[in-house]
């Protein structure tokens, strides 16, 4: 039995091969012409602004962590509101009977400018990861094993 989340489409189009199909959604900040930074979702070649759907959805309680110019508030929700907004997008991009609520917060990816999407508060080291370590050694040296002995 296949998982209905992979095999569910989209009314929103979306170019075969896309990065961004239904079933990524990637979260992310943007603005648009004379526009300030919002939050958005990408779907194909789209970003749509989550704030004015969320706000007239059931899970409107969350409203106010989509009209911050970053993710740190919807981050800082946790896992229970990441699943259940996550749910509903997916829910609400496969319904025909929301596309006129959704399709006049549709930005053309073309036309919209991506921001850092959170406020950093704190110094990463991604290098003492090792996956991440692996990567950068992989492209640093290509002919030879990606981490060192002494990693």
């Amino acid at each position: 039995m296949q998982n209905d989340r992979v095999t569910a489409t989209t009314w929103v189009p979306v170019p075969e091969g896309s990065p961004f199909p239904l079933q990524n959604l990637p979260y992310g900040v943007f603005s648009g012409p004379d526009e300030m930074p919002r939050v958005g979702v990408a779907l194909g070649e789209y970003v749509i602004h989550l704030a004015p759907l969320v706000v007239r959805s059931d899970l409107a309680h969350y409203a106010s962590a989509f009209e911050a110019p970053t993710l740190n508030p919807f981050m800082a929700l946790g896992r229970e509101a990441w699943q259940a907004v996550r749910g509903w997008l997916s829910a609400t991009l496969t319904d025909e009977s929301t596309r006129q609520l959704v399709e006049p917060h549709l930005t053309p990816l073309a036309r919209a400018r991506l921001h850092l999407p959170f406020d950093v508060a704190d110094f990463v080291d991604f290098y003492a990861s090792e996956q991440h370590a692996t990567n950068l050694g992989r492209m640093f040296r290509p002919n030879e094993e990606p981490l060192n002995p002494n990693w």
